[in-house]
C-alpha cells in the first residue's frame, strides 16, 4: 500500500513556505454521468470501464475504472500518459472539480480530489465509521504535457493543514520538471487516507 514511496515531507513543506510563486488556477467539472462519454473499452485498457471527459479549453480528460479503483490522464494523448496507469491503492471514487493550474495562461498540472475508503483492520475501528471505513481524501497532483503527464505528488487533505494550498504550491513549483519514472510524494502529513499507517 505505497509503503516503498519515498517521502520528502518536512524538507518540501519547507521550500513551498519560502515560494513566492502564485499559479493561477480554473476550475473544470467532472461527472461522469453528466459531462463524459463512455467509451467501449480496449481489451488492453486498465480498467472496466472508460470515459472520455472535456477539461479546461477542450483538454481531454480519460478516465477509467477498474476493481473501484480509479486512473485518470490528460491531453491528446492521454491514454498512453503514464498517469492513465496511476492510481491509489484503496478503494476511491473522484470528486466533481479538476483544479486546472496555469503558468503564463497555459496548464502545466491538474489537482483532483480523491475519496478513499480505508478498511477498519488497516485504520483502526477508532478512526471507522460505522459502515467500517475511514473515509480518506487525497489530493492527486499531475504533471501536464505530452509524453509526461504523471503524477507528482499526493496531499493527505485529511491530515494536513491548508491542503489545497501546499497541493497548488507543489504543482507550481515540479510541474515540467517532474521525472515520470521517480515515485510520487507524500507531500505534508498523516498518509492514513492513502492507506499508510507507519
Amino acid at each position: 500500500m505505497l509503503k516503498n514511496f519515498q517521502f520528502l515531507i518536512v524538507a518540501m513543506t519547507g521550500i513551498f513556505m519560502c515560494s513566492q510563486a502564485s499559479a493561477e488556477s480554473v476550475y473544470s467539472t467532472l461527472d461522469l454521468n453528466e459531462t463524459c462519454e463512455l467509451q467501449d473499452t480496449p481489451e488492453n485498457a486498465v480498467g472496466s470501464a472508460v470515459w472520455m471527459c472535456q477539461g479546461y479549453n477542450g483538454i481531454p480528460v480519460y478516465v477509467a475504472e477498474g476493481d473501484l479503483r480509479f486512473f485518470v490522464s490528460y491531453g491528446e494523448q492521454a491514454r498512453d500518459e503514464p498517469a492513465a496507469t496511476q492510481g491509489l491503492s484503496p478503494w476511491n471514487r473522484l470528486g466533481s472539480t479538476i483544479e486546472w493550474v496555469l503558468e503564463g495562461g497555459e496548464p502545466v498540472a491538474t489537482i483532483l480530489r480523491w475519496h478513499t475508503d480505508i478498511p477498519a483492520d488497516v485504520a483502526g475501528d477508532d478512526k471507522a465509521d460505522a459502515d467500517g471505513f475511514y473515509r480518506g481524501q487525497v489530493l492527486v497532483i499531475t504533471q501536464l504535457g505530452q509524453g509526461k503527464t504523471c503524477h507528482v505528488g499526493y496531499v493527505d487533505a485529511r491530515a494536513t493543514k491548508n491542503a489545497n494550498k501546499l497541493a497548488r504550491d507543489a504543482a507550481g513549483l515540479l510541474a515540467g520538471i517532474w521525472d515520470c519514472t521517480s515515485q510520487p510524494k507524500l507531500l505534508g502529513g498523516g498518509g492514513l487516507s492513502l492507506g499508510l499507517t507507519d
